[in-house]
């Protein structure tokens, strides 16, 4: 394989480092990745680290945990194990209703990034070639040369959108491919429209927050059946080095509202109003106290929310096809909202992805997939429960 060919990859999140990755072991070295992240790659597969009272403490503000039902994801999370860059979360996770925790039996695996998920797309990053905090906010398909235009940075064989959302929207909205552009029009709404043909995400918001003293729950990681909070997550725990003994009793947590929480309190947000933040975090709280059934909540010693406004798939491509490819301008689209929306269908879109790529530069497969942006429901719940094969046992490779 000639090195010579070129790939622009839009989207540093899992999807698009995946499929970097995978290029470059097909022998199209010559990838470039374009990422929007400030501080790291890796999309809603991300951590914040914060110091506080002296002590630096992470909290995983977006997916939660992976788990691993396809054989080709294996493979990775082989690699990224021999890397020692994931673990198996062994603390409880599951249900709670009403006050009433229940244990998730049929979770055999979850898997989290060591400290912290953003292990992962920074491990994944290391073997491609990255352009971080940079957006790539003008692209063309030049019809003479068969080759895209991406701003300043050159032209190149095959383009990759690796992203949703209105980012994605707008660029692809006069870039040549109206078919592609057709997928990644979004709409965002609380409810599913089965009606609407366009992608539909929906927002929620997350709750960082830090108590001086320990909660005394008896899980690390639960999905609250609640009007305010869909799922809450005991960082300190679930990250924590049992190889090292515990010398404070500080805890992070975080916490998800539901997406019907978000549509009760939309707002800007690249530009939270201070009002909206004291009020999102105070109802948030209020939340905690009602769900866990404490009496009392330690005041806390860190807040911040965050509003991830595409945060979560409500609709899957209807034919499920891992990858979209436009063979006529040499064009794809990979994304975990495109079959499964979970870190797994996010790797194994990418790997579709590069390999339909490969096949259309060597000739062996020039066709197009299907390109008709026609959706089903999602399965699965905000952020974090996954799908899992409780017959599939992971064994990493040494």
């Amino acid at each position: 394989m000639s090195s010579g060919t070129s790939v622009a990859v839009i989207g540093g999140g899992i999807a698009g480092l995946v499929c970097a990755n995978r290029l470059s072991q097909l022998g199209i070295n010559n990838t470039m990745v374009f990422d929007t992240g400030k501080h790291a790659p890796g999309g809603r597969c991300s951590s914040r680290q914060v110091m506080i009272e002296g002590r630096a403490c992470v909290f995983d503000h977006s997916a939660q945990y992976f788990t691993v039902t396809d054989s080709r994801f294996a493979k990775i999370v082989s690699y990224l194990h021999r890397k020692g860059v994931v673990k198996t979360w062994c603390g409880k996770i599951g249900h709670l209703k009403t006050g009433k925790f229940s244990e998730d039996k049929t979770l055999t695996q979850a898997f989290i990034g060591v400290s912290g998920m953003k292990d992962i797309p920074q491990c994944l990053a290391e073997s491609v070639n990255l352009k971080q905090s940079t957006w790539a906010g003008n692209i063309s398909w030049e019809s003479e040369l068969r080759k895209w235009r991406v701003d300043r940075h050159g032209y190149f064989d095959y383009l990759v959108i690796a992203h949703n959302g209105k980012c994605a929207d707008k660029l692809m909205s006069n870039a040549g491919a109206p078919q592609i552009h057709k997928l990644t029009q979004v709409r965002f709404c609380q409810q599913p429209d089965m009606k609407d043909k366009r992608m539909q995400l929906c927002s929620i918001w997350a709750l960082l927050v830090s108590f001086s003293t320990s909660l005394k729950l008896p899980y690390e990681g639960v999905h609250v059946e609640d009007a305010d909070i869909s799922w809450m997550a005991n960082n300190t725990a679930k990250l924590r080095d049992t190889s090292r003994p515990q010398t404070s009793t500080n805890e992070c947590w975080t916490i998800f509202s539901t997406r019907q929480f978000g549509s009760r309190n939309k707002c800007p947000q690249e530009n939270i109003p201070p009002k909206v933040e004291r009020e999102v975090t105070s109802l948030l709280l209020q939340a905690v106290k009602r769900v866990t059934g404490l009496s009392e909540l330690p005041v806390p010693n860190y807040t911040r929310v965050q509003l991830w406004g595409a945060a979560v798939p409500m609709n899957v491509l209807k034919t499920r096809e891992e990858c979209v490819f436009d063979s006529q301008h040499n064009v794809g689209i990979c994304g975990d909202w495109l079959t499964s929306p979970c870190i797994q269908g996010a790797a194994v879109s990418g790997l579709a992805l590069a390999e339909k790529i490969n096949k259309h530069y060597t000739g062996s497969d020039r066709s197009s997939t299907t390109l008709i942006p026609e959706f089903v429901m999602a399965d699965g719940e905000t952020i974090g429960a996954f799908p899992t094969d409780p017959n599939m046992i992971f064994k990493p490779s040494k």
